[in-house]
């Protein structure tokens, strides 16, 4: 009986390892089968910087996913609401943007989070993204516990360092395909007033060369096809 328990453990690890390894591994990207992306802005609310991504976003006809800080929440709500009211996704990126720590088991930023979007915005976000894109077994287990889901990208071109507002498009548009996930950042470590001109002057060329790929910005909802907000938080 024990050789069999074993064979059989043995299987069911090689079928996960063969549909895509770790069950608790954070979403990199959406299907390939639409000319669908998700445009995701980081470590916002920003202020007017968020409002003008979300502005040039819908003058183009199209949605993004916001991870918000949750301490920028209360103090932003108008803005915070707004995204709602037009379509946007909010997603949690932490109470304080604290990278998470290895041996930290009560990983309380997730649900401290969650707690202020329920009591300013009344909605509980699905998707989660850990600052720095640091995953630790606590983390994954804090996720998994709150029925979310971790977010992650496979589009990166650091532009939180980039002074060059038309490199910083070309970069995105050159690794961009249909199911991807581009990381992107309208505020910085959820600070009030981070400077992000370069994005706010790449961004219509992004968004230009997005519909001339034939390619839409979506909300990761869309992108996955599944509800953006848990039922209760």
């Amino acid at each position: 009986m024990r050789r069999l328990l074993a064979a059989a453990t043995v299987l069911v690890s090689l079928l996960v390892v063969a549909c895509g390894g770790d069950t608790d591994a954070g979403v990199t990207r959406g299907p390939a089968s639409a000319p669908l992306v998700a445009l995701t802005f980081d470590d916002g609310l920003n202020g007017e910087t968020t409002r003008q991504v979300a502005d040039l976003l819908e003058q183009a006809g199209m949605q993004g996913t916001f991870f918000v800080v949750g301490q920028t929440v209360e103090e932003q709500a108008s803005l915070a609401r707004a995204l709602l009211e037009h379509g946007h996704v909010i997603g949690n990126h932490s109470y304080d943007h604290e990278r998470a720590q290895a041996d930290d088991r009560e990983y309380a930023e997730l649900g401290r989070a969650e707690a202020e979007f329920r009591r300013v915005l009344g909605v509980c976000p699905r998707y989660f993204r850990p600052p720095y894109g640091t995953e630790t077994r606590y983390t994954k287990a804090a996720v998994r516990g709150a029925g979310m889901r971790t977010i992650l990208w496979d589009v990166e071109v650091a532009d939180w360092s980039e002074d060059d507002a038309a490199r910083l498009a070309q970069h995105v548009l050159e690794r961009v395909r249909p199911g991807s996930v581009v990381l992107l950042h309208d505020g910085s470590d959820g600070h009030p007033g981070a400077d992000r001109t370069v994005l706010l002057r790449a961004l219509p060329t992004i968004l230009e060369g997005l519909r001339a790929k034939g390619l839409r910005s979506v909300g990761v909802d869309e992108l996955l096809g599944e509800r953006p907000y848990l039922a209760s938080c």
